[in-house]
């Protein structure tokens, strides 16, 4: 921070504003520490600037103001610092601090006293005192930094486990055949790539798996993970595992359990050969076509494991599970969502990488998409399909994939076929407003943002564009509502469908309730929905338009809310 601006701050201290109500994640203010004791106000002095460096450093970088009372307005805010020597308190820091850090100290010169700039640059590296405590700058509070958020701090600084390696682990340690594997994969996914006319040294130097490192070539953790001997894999990467469970009747004793610790592209065409003699294929007659339905899409579920296998967090013990059971398959993996991805934003979030050279091996091969793709791919195929969205819930540390197999919604499979090849191209946010409407009657913008995972506005425009074409509009500014067209209910095989949430217009359920308010003197949301047969949020809307005409008016909070007659 310039000193003119550190200057500035202090006129507003002086006359309008409390230092607390300047602090920011960058910036924080403290009254120099006095004792009686020479010691203890050496000890007091050092305790302050460990915590704030090692914060700041860990965080954004910042500047702590010593000398400033941070509670108060006025010339008597600025306390001053005394006794004090800068490269004593530079020593301080750098002895203090694990790995030590440099900070710059500058003094700006007050009437009221000498006020002191501690300045912290922002670190590449995770720090902690000289007692063992990390803390970082969160908001304006410096938090203790627990052993299950240090890894998402060292993802946000760049740290990548699967780019380090291991002394005892040499190129000597690479399975020929697993080379072989990893050609045949670029062969399937990347046919065109250059990469196949290298020999296998410089295919693997390309890739990142071999790299040169303080002068010797190394394999990489991503490497050992992907061609690595099996008995190598085993013995330096025990967590590098996969392990299968197919379950039968019951979801407690499965009736198949495999145990894999072998190079990763092997484990995953494994995973895949245990799955698919149990994935049954459904088969879709419409006209002379027939599209085949598996229970559980093999690019969906590849996808989810490559997911699993990326994204998990390989600085954990644990391991990575697939689940199969007849109506679901559960992938978990280790680690928690990073980098601000939650099963709320899952599909709209940028992709954050845990482990960015494994994830660019994948992406060079062509398993896995650049620009993160492979969530919204799997909406795609699942909804293309007439199932159900992959679900993505974070339990005890580890994100999982949930597909459901179920029964597939067979009409809507159809119609989305049937538009596909009449030219229509499928928004992925049509698909999903339209499998929200065909187990709901209406959609708001404000449940489309949810489903969506976009915002209220963004949601909005979708619903416009599928105005008229897939729906219809109802209602006007905060009450506005969509449903789905006549045609597309038919289409779907919904007539009746159409037909009852048509059954009675607006003004008719309005009168509805107004004879129900006038015999009964007042009516609740659950009522109103009885009386006209509508959802809880159509039942705000007429409710909201009654008490506009001042027919009703609210009475009670919360579950014990109701209206009576104005």
């Amino acid at each position: 921070m310039k000193e003119s601006k550190i200057s500035n701050l202090i006129i507003k201290i002086k006359t309008t504003t409390s230092a607390h109500a300047l602090e920011t994640q960058h910036l924080d203010f403290k009254r120099f520490p006095t004792t009686s004791s020479r010691e203890n106000h050496k000890n007091k002095l050092s305790s302050l600037l460990r915590e704030y460096t090692v914060a700041f450093a860990n965080s954004e970088g910042g500047t702590l103001l010593l000398g400033i009372e941070n509670n108060i307005t006025g010339l008597e805010a600025i306390t001053g610092c005394h006794n004090y020597n800068i490269e004593e308190m530079k020593r301080m820091i750098f002895d203090g601090t694990r790995p030590p850090i440099i900070a710059d100290i500058e003094e700006i010169p007050q009437p009221e006293g000498m006020v002191l700039a501690v300045k912290i640059p922002k670190s590449s590296r995770i720090h902690s005192t000289s007692s063992g405590k990390k803390y970082q700058r969160v908001g304006t509070e410096n938090r203790l930094i627990f052993p299950e958020d240090e890894t998402n701090l060292k993802v946000a600084k760049g740290y990548d486990y699967t780019a380090g390696y291991m002394l005892e682990v040499g190129i000597d340690s690479i399975d020929p055949l697993e080379v072989s594997r990893l050609r045949n994969w670029i062969e399937k996914y990347s046919p065109g790539s250059e990469s196949l006319g290298l020999d296998d040294t410089d295919l693997l130097k390309s890739l990142g798996i071999i790299q040169e490192i303080e002068g010797d070539e190394r394999l990489t953790i991503a490497g050992l993970m992907l061609v690595g001997k099996e008995q190598a894999s085993k013995r330096h990467l025990p967590q590098n595992e996969i392990i299968y469970f197919r379950f039968g009747e019951s979801d407690v004793d499965p009736v198949q359990s495999i145990y894999m610790k072998m190079p990763l592209l092997r484990s995953i065409e494994k995973i895949w050969d245990f799955i698919e003699p149990f994935n049954s294929v459904h088969l879709i007659k419409d006209a002379f076509l027939e599209t085949p339905i598996p229970s559980f899409p093999e690019d969906v579920v590849r996808e989810a494991i490559l997911n699993a296998v990326v994204h998990r967090d390989y600085t954990l013990p644990d391991s990575i599970y697939v689940r199969m059971f007849p109506e679901r398959l559960e992938i978990s993996s280790p680690g928690s969502f990073i980098g601000g991805v939650t099963p709320h934003n899952v599909l709209t979030h940028p992709p954050v990488r845990r482990n960015p050279l494994l994830a660019e091996i994948f992406q060079h091969i062509g398993a896995v998409n650049r620009g993160g793709l492979g969530v919204d791919r799997m909406y795609r195929r699942l909804l293309s399909y007439g199932k159900l969205p992959p679900e993505f819930p974070e339990i005890d540390g580890a994100v999982e994939v949930i597909l459901k197999n179920g029964t597939f919604d067979e009409a809507m499979a159809k119609f989305i076929g049937k538009k596909a090849r009449e030219g229509h191209g499928w928004r992925l946010e049509e698909l999903i407003i339209l499998h929200y409407l065909r187990r709901n009657d209406d959609i708001s913008a404000k449940e489309a943002s949810a489903i969506l995972q976009r915002s209220q506005n963004k949601a909005s425009e979708t619903l416009s564009l599928m105005e008229g074409v897939f729906l219809e509009r109802f209602g006007t500014g905060r009450g506005t509502y969509y449903q789905l067209t006549h045609e597309t209910l038919y289409s779907i095989g919904e007539k009746e469908k159409y037909t009852r949430i048509k059954g009675l217009s607006e003004e008719q359920k309005l009168q509805l309730l107004k004879n129900y308010i006038e015999t009964n003197g007042q009516i609740t949301n659950e009522e109103v929905r009885g009386v006209c047969g509508v959802s809880r949020y159509q039942a705000v809307r007429l409710i909201q338009k009654l008490t506009r005409e001042n027919f009703i008016e609210l009475k009670g909070k919360g579950r014990g809310a109701y209206y009576e007659k104005y």
